[in-house]
């Protein structure tokens, strides 16, 4: 799958995936389209960015 805000591999692994021991501030999902929202998983990279500013 790819990632809603910058269409990179998102590595998701579903059940097992890196992205449940994170933390995801709720800003981040204004920048997923709309149509993509609850679709496919932010990436790693952009959370990453993301918490940095």
């Amino acid at each position: 799958m790819k990632c809603p805000i910058c269409s990179k591999g998102n590595n998701c692994g579903y059940h097992s995936c890196w992205c449940t021991k994170e933390y995801f501030p709720k800003e981040i999902f204004e920048l997923v389209p709309d149509n993509q929202l609850r679709k496919s998983c932010i990436c790693k990279e952009c959370l990453d960015k993301f918490k940095e500013k």
